[in-house]
């Protein structure tokens, strides 16, 4: 069993933690830190976590195998780099890095140290999304052509968090909301090679762009929209359309499958409410995994990076006006 601490514990920290401790096989959590101690206490007292006073202190303990970073992604490169360097294996909530070149450094410094690096974006294992990717694998869908990736919801009451910083929140929602959507469309269609983007405030209370949309263009030659809306009704769906049909996720226990025929057919699976625990629960089982040596990561460290890339070109796009190249 994986021995891990808990680095941010705060609502979505304590969410990662809830998800397997006392029930996974394969990870547990010994240890935490948090920027506000007094906040935590009592949970790390019922969930049996140690509170720490500093990341430091977890890095130097020798019986601490892994990290898990729930902190904010303007920490995660440095955050991410000192855990390798101390030998510790590495689980990071996304944004993986802000920037290309952090991202690399970060994936640079664990393959030194020989150490896994994981990206949580818990859709990939939901059972929906898997079989979607099985499907697509097998060439059921036929040629791909398009896929269209939409995340949105209304952020308005987020004022006062990160969210609200253009500097901490580039291209508007992409980087809390739209990035899940990326995600999805990088796993099911690989990578993105270029993007245009478009981005504007149009009705949102503080000063951040919630209207963003990006046309892509993936490596393998399909297309792609991403949309993400920050001031709207939520809105969650995935749809790839190939050359023998489409297929469809508006949530996380659905697949839509239209063939040419015009037939639609609708599969459901299991599956829990938000925060959607079992698939939190998976991505970090998986991970254990990993580390242990018993398992591989299903996003690799060049689909990290390849989708930090497409969010650093979208602020780019949108700045410029011009069509960005993303080196694949």
């Amino acid at each position: 069993m994986l021995n891990a601490a808990i680095v941010g514990i705060g609502r979505w920290g304590q969410t990662l933690v809830d998800s397997v401790q006392g029930t996974s096989p394969n990870i547990r959590f010994s240890a935490g830190v948090t920027r506000t101690k007094a906040k935590a206490e009592e949970y790390c007292r019922k969930t049996g976590i140690d509170l720490r006073d500093d990341y430091a202190d977890l890095l130097s303990d020798s019986a601490i195998d892994a990290v898990v970073l729930a902190t904010p992604h303007t920490q995660h490169e440095e955050q991410i780099i000192a855990a390798a360097e101390a030998g510790k294996h590495v689980f990071t909530e996304k944004p993986f890095t802000l920037t290309r070149e952090g991202a690399e450094r970060a994936v640079a410094a664990c393959a030194k140290a020989g150490v896994t690096v994981a990206l949580g974006h818990n859709r990939r294992f939901m059972k929906n999304t898997e079989k979607l990717k099985a499907m697509i694998d097998a060439g059921e869908l036929g040629t791909l052509l398009h896929i269209d990736g939409n995340q949105s919801t209304d952020m308005g009451g987020m004022a006062g968090t990160w969210r609200d910083s253009r500097d901490d929140s580039p291209a508007g929602g992409m980087t809390s909301l739209g990035i899940h959507a990326l995600d999805c469309m990088i796993h099911l269609g690989g990578p993105i090679a270029e993007l245009d983007s478009y981005s504007e405030r149009r009705a949102i209370g503080y000063d951040i762009d919630d209207a963003t949309a990006a046309l892509v263009k993936f490596a393998a030659g399909m297309t792609g929209t991403i949309v993400t809306l920050a001031s709207t009704a939520r809105i969650w769906h995935i749809r790839v359309a190939g050359s023998e049909g489409w297929a469809e996720m508006r949530d996380n226990t659905h697949l839509t499958i239209c063939r040419k025929t015009g037939e639609e057919e609708v599969l459901e699976f299991p599956g829990t409410d938000y925060p959607h625990a079992d698939s939190i629960a998976a991505e970090l089982d998986e991970f254990a995994l990993a580390a242990m040596g018993r398992a591989t990561y299903r996003i690799s460290t060049d689909e990290m990076i390849n989708g930090v890339a497409c969010l650093e070109a979208m602020s780019r796009s949108t700045e410029t006006g011009q069509r960005v190249q993303i080196k694949v």
